[in-house]
């Protein structure tokens, strides 16, 4: 009996060992324990500009450290020789922050910046888009190509969209081809989603209608759900959703309202505002900022989950600046602060926890040199 009490004994302690282990590590809740996740530093390149042309320098954000990171590493180069002004600074079409850019042709990608280089034309209508793992190439007549990776390789595959047709406000039928434009395409497992944004002339307005096309690669079937959009959030055509600016964080698209930003659920099809905006513009964006234009909250981009979201300001006297929030499930992660000085990181308390003597360009006011990631695009010139 003693043996076997002694053994007894030997197994409650180790029960109560792991007990209280499990407790340490995991007896946080499910919101403290995605706080306590490591932030992931965040990619941006800032635009240098001489006589000859334009460099595009590579620039980390440590969220978590606060702190910006430089490589002194050169992404591209344009030359303005080569070049009209009106359009080299369209660049990069799309995104991911890592290893796969999208640029014109009259992009020189450095040999410092190695990974999946597609350079493109840029012609003057739209014919391509770029998504999350998916690009869409318009063959017209409701034709496309898809085009996606599969096994560390390109593969294509043909998709033929029919006409879908819905109700407006007038009683009267429309389509979605002839009143939408795509706004955004993301590749989740077996399926495409594909977001429409269209615009229809009512009773003395213009209203607004959303549609996600849902195509599944593998029986090549599709399906049509209309997103719910609140009576609080105005779309406007006067500031479409549209490739350049929109993006996604796994099932979900963010695109432009006349207000905040709004986030389209695939899930359960409603258009959410983030509305945490509003807030964090009254306590980081001070009352002395006040813009001499009104103020408008552009999706700058958005990196594996955090959306990275601009405020810029246009003052009477003096240069354009612009804020720079990184935010993750709403909550803000980061604020970056361009000035014509530099650039200024503040922390959630408002403080300016650091300052970096990165010269702004002339051409590029407002922080218009800044580029976030985004795999959002198109190579129309258009937008």
């Amino acid at each position: 009996m003693g043996e076997k009490e002694q053994k007894f004994k030997q197994v409650l302690a180790l029960v109560v060992i792991l007990t209280l282990t499990l407790v340490i590590t995991c007896g946080c809740t499910v919101e403290e324990r995605k706080e306590k996740t490591t932030l992931s530093d965040i990619p941006f390149a800032v635009l240098e500009e001489n006589e000859e042309g334009v460099k595009a320098k590579l620039y980390y954000w440590d969220l978590e450290y606060k702190k910006i990171k430089g490589e002194s590493k050169i992404m591209y180069t344009i030359s303005k020789k080569d070049v009209p002004s009106e359009i080299y600074k369209k660049s990069p079409i799309s995104w991911d922050g890592k290893d796969y850019l999208v640029v014109p042709s009259y992009v020189q990608v450095s040999q410092d910046y190695q990974g999946n280089i597609e350079k493109v034309e840029v012609p003057v209508q739209e014919k391509t888009i770029w998504g999350k793992g998916v690009k869409l190439v318009s063959k017209g007549d409701g034709k496309y190509s898809l085009v996606f990776n599969e096994n560390n390789k390109n593969k294509e595959m043909e998709m033929v969209i029919t006409p879908y047709f819905f109700k407006g406000e007038d009683g009267k039928e429309y389509s979605v081809e002839e009143t939408g434009t795509i706004a955004g395409i993301i590749k989740k497992e077996n399926e495409v989603l594909t977001l429409y944004s269209c615009f229809i002339p009512g009773a003395g307005k213009i209203y607004s209608k959303l549609f996600i096309l849902k195509y599944d690669l593998e029986t090549k079937g599709m399906e049509w759900k209309e997103v719910k959009i609140p009576e609080d959030l105005e779309l406007s055509p006067a500031l479409p959703p549209l490739p350049d600016n929109t993006t996604s964080i796994e099932r979900s698209f963010f695109i432009p309202t006349l207000t905040v930003p709004a986030e389209v659920n695939i899930d359960n099809m409603v258009l959410k505002p983030v509305s945490e905006m509003m807030e964090y513009q009254k306590k980081y964006v001070p009352e002395r900022e006040k813009s001499a234009m009104p103020v408008n909250i552009e999706i700058l981009g958005s990196y594996e989950n955090i959306l990275l979201l601009g405020i810029q300001i246009v003052k009477p006297t003096e240069p354009p600046e612009l804020y720079v929030f990184a935010l993750r499930d709403g909550k803000m992660m980061g604020l970056l602060h361009r000035t014509t000085k530099g650039i200024e990181l503040i922390d959630q308390e408002n403080k300016v926890v650091g300052t970096y003597d990165i010269p702004i360009s002339s051409s590029f006011g407002g922080g218009r040199d800044i580029i976030f990631q985004n795999t959002s695009g198109t190579d129309s010139m258009m937008n």
